[in-house]
């Protein structure tokens, strides 16, 4: 038996190896498999995963399944994945019940006593600190209410070489993969040079949840007031364009 995932959301698990009215239902992004055998035909893999609570045997296209990623960098995807779901994939809001006790989880991982009531205070970075905190494994990392104290640091620990569970990058010098982190400028713009000499600035982070042909896409908190997607461009080499107010990327180093 061998882990997989899924590669992207409500990829089909069927009944037989083939194509036709013969689904069993649909893994959502990065989903566990659990692959049971050969493969038969071209690409149809024989697994069992979850679905609507129980466990069924089925198949799988090899083609929407990936490896695990090591451990602390999983566990972030997932917990990222899970507060998604959590969030009915972003279609529910901070404000209502239960996703204002949520939002104040989010806080309460940063010592602050806040919910999703209190709209004026923007918990994006709480997000942050609370998915890597729950994945675990990375000590180091700078959890804080502004996105801008976690990325100085991790630029800051790029440019001297030394060992944090992040490094920040400009984005013509690493492809981002999944676990890392997408960082754009809010109301003002923001350079790689500035962030790497200034600790207090507008900003906002995602994880990086799936790499696909043209872009990435990513989970972030209080993406329109709830945990929702962003898309963010990347180029034929696979290096983030730049576009969205993009200014650098955070290389999981887990």
């Amino acid at each position: 038996m061998t882990k997989q995932h899924a590669l992207a959301d409500h990829v089909n698990f069927r009944k037989t190896p083939k194509f036709g009215s013969n689904r069993l239902g649909s893994l959502h992004l990065a989903q566990e498999v659990n692959v049971t055998g050969a493969q038969q035909g071209d690409r149809w893999m024989p697994a069992t995963a979850a679905i609507d609570g129980a466990t069924v045997s089925g198949f799988v296209s090899k083609n929407v399944l990936r490896d695990p990623l090591s451990g602390p960098r999983e566990a972030l995807v997932q917990e990222c994945v899970k507060q998604w779901l959590r969030f009915d994939r972003g279609k529910r809001k901070e404000n209502e019940q239960p996703f204002v006790r949520f939002v104040g989880e989010f806080w309460q991982s940063i010592g602050m006593d806040l919910d999703g009531l209190d709209r004026d205070v923007p918990w994006s970075a709480a997000f942050i600190s609370f998915a890597v905190r729950t994945a675990g494994g990375y000590n180091g990392f700078r959890f804080a209410a502004a996105h801008s104290r976690y990325v100085h640091k991790a630029i800051r620990a790029k440019l001297d070489n030394a060992s944090h569970p992040f490094w920040g990058l400009k984005i013509s010098e690493h492809k981002p993969e999944l676990g890392d982190m997408v960082c754009r400028w809010r109301s003002s713009k923001i350079t790689y040079a500035h962030a790497a000499t200034h600790e207090a600035f507008q900003s906002h982070c995602d994880i990086v949840v799936q790499v696909a042909g043209d872009h990435v896409l990513t989970i972030g908190g209080n993406v329109s007031h709830s945990v929702r997607h962003t898309r963010y461009k990347i180029n034929a080499r696979g290096f983030l364009t730049g576009e969205g107010n993009v200014y650098a990327v955070l290389k999981n180093n887990r």
